[in-house]
């Protein structure tokens, strides 16, 4: 960034003082979260680009307010680009919105895990070691600033994705409280993709003992509720929420 075509600030500020351009924006908004993720470039631009930074900083907050990523007029549909590290770059889309807080689902599948080792569905997905990767290594993949607002990270449940409608899954699946997220209702948003593929993708809830002790939900390649050993690797599509 230090490199010396126009800086950041120097770009922005060209750009506000003739009108903002929303694509050029977003493209520059999109270079600032890379920044955040770099805590190399960070520490260069703090030494060497300090008011650069500044005028990044209180122009995003003229344009945005004090929350960059979620603006005043967010709506149900908007997407937002996240870096996770060495796993790529996703969109993720607002799905539900309240007072104090936005829920996102990433559009697609940022990895394939198993959900338990063992191939035991014992302890739900709380105990589970998909869990503890995303407690953990998923976790630190977000940049900074968005970790500062996360207040949850997990997977989507059988209720998030299809609602409780079904009576195979009323029957089948442990239950969650959850109700069917609005754009779920469509099938190309409950189907995801892996590496440009079309992949399964696991559910938070596990089978009901009677039924089988192995196995949790998921959303087959159809977009429909399947199931499958816990041991197997699927889809892991980030849901989290964020503070505004």
């Amino acid at each position: 960034m230090c490199v010396r075509e126009m800086t950041l600030g120097e770009e922005i500020i060209s750009l506000t003082g003739k009108g903002v351009d929303i694509p050029t924006v977003e493209r520059m908004y999109r270079k600032y979260i890379d920044l955040s993720a770099n805590k190399e470039a960070t520490q260069a631009c703090e030494e060497y680009c300090k008011a650069d930074v500044e005028a990044l900083t209180q122009t995003f907050n003229a344009i945005f307010g004090s929350n960059p990523f979620l603006p005043d007029d967010i709506s149900t549909g908007d997407q937002i680009e996240i870096p996770l590290g060495n796993l790529g770059t996703f969109t993720a889309t607002v799905q539900k919105i309240t007072n104090d807080k936005v829920l996102f689902i990433f559009d697609d599948y940022v990895a394939k895990r198993p959900m338990n080792e063992n191939g035991s569905n014992d302890g739900g997905y709380d105990e589970s070691d998909l869990k503890k990767w995303i407690d953990t290594e998923l976790y630190k993949m977000f940049p900074e600033a968005f970790r500062k607002r996360m207040i949850s990270l997990t997977i989507p449940t059988v209720g998030d994705i299809y609602g409780w409608g079904s009576e195979w899954d009323r029957t089948n699946f442990e239950r969650d409280n959850h109700a069917q997220l609005p754009l779920m209702k469509q099938r190309r948003n409950r189907v995801a993709y892996y590496n440009n593929d079309n992949a399964r993708g696991w559910l938070r809830n596990a089978t009901k003992n009677g039924f089988s002790s192995d196995d949790f939900a998921t959303v087959n390649c159809l977009g429909e509720t399947n199931y499958s050993g816990a041991s197997n690797s699927c889809g892991v599509r980030p849901e989290f929420w964020l503070v505004r």
